[in-house]
């Protein structure tokens, strides 16, 4: 059995073989590419793309981030899933959960613009958070009034490593209001691969965030974990 997560912008498989997780992550239009040779009956999927792929049962998100978080941090009391189109609050002990989906502040989005912008990866925004030395208040985590910010602190003498400093705080603010007080935090998705962003974020809530090794495959692990 495999767990299939294919979401806004990646696909991830799991498999769990004499006790080790194996996984597989690529682009969401390529996720048949994880399933080659594999059969429908033999897959639990879930993400955006959850009912639209091959699979014997399929789960929630939500779901899957609870068995998945559960794998590596059995207490866990507060979930949070940074996505490429939305990021969801989950309260374990209280059994709720919060959704931002109106627009791309606070989601993996935001933060791909801001790289773009730069003409920088991804993945090198953590890097060139780590160079800033000062952070500049930056206010809008909408795309549409985040560039304006960025060109007004750049003309003010900020250098781009500080300006994007400046986005995680931006982006950690929008998602702090979400995330309700908490003994055991996690972060997962592939968004907290961005060590700025989640310096960010524990600064602001001033507490230790706790992350998976590899946090973009949980919700695929935790699938997998449900189905068992």
């Amino acid at each position: 059995m495999i767990g299939l997560d294919v979401g806004s912008t990646t696909a991830k498989k799991v498999s769990i073989e004499d006790g080790e997780i194996k996984y597989q992550i690529t682009g969401t239009h390529n996720w048949k590419d994880l399933i080659t040779g594999i059969d429908g009956n033999d897959i639990i999927s879930t993400g955006y793309f959850r009912n639209s792929v091959p699979h014997c049962a399929s789960v929630t998100e939500i779901t899957a981030a609870i068995y998945g978080v559960r794998y590596y941090f059995p207490d866990v009391d507060v979930i949070v899933d940074i996505g490429g189109q939305d990021t969801k609050v989950i309260d374990v002990k209280k059994n709720n959960f919060i959704i931002n989906d109106k627009c791309s502040a606070g989601t993996g989005a935001f933060l791909e613009f801001v790289a773009n912008y730069f003409k920088i990866e991804l993945k090198e925004l953590g890097s060139f958070h780590s160079r800033a030395k000062r952070i500049p208040a930056i206010n809008n985590t909408c795309a549409v009034f985040a560039l304006s910010e960025m060109i007004s602190q750049l003309v003010a003498g900020f250098t781009p490593e500080e300006v994007i400093a400046g986005m995680h705080y931006a982006f950690a603010r929008r998602i702090s209001f979400m995330i309700p007080g908490a003994r055991t935090l996690v972060l997962i998705g592939g968004t907290v691969k961005n060590k700025g962003m989640l310096s960010a974020l524990e600064d602001i809530l001033q507490t230790e965030i706790q992350v998976p090794d590899e946090p973009q495959i949980v919700n695929a692990l935790g699938a997998l974990k449900y189905y068992y």
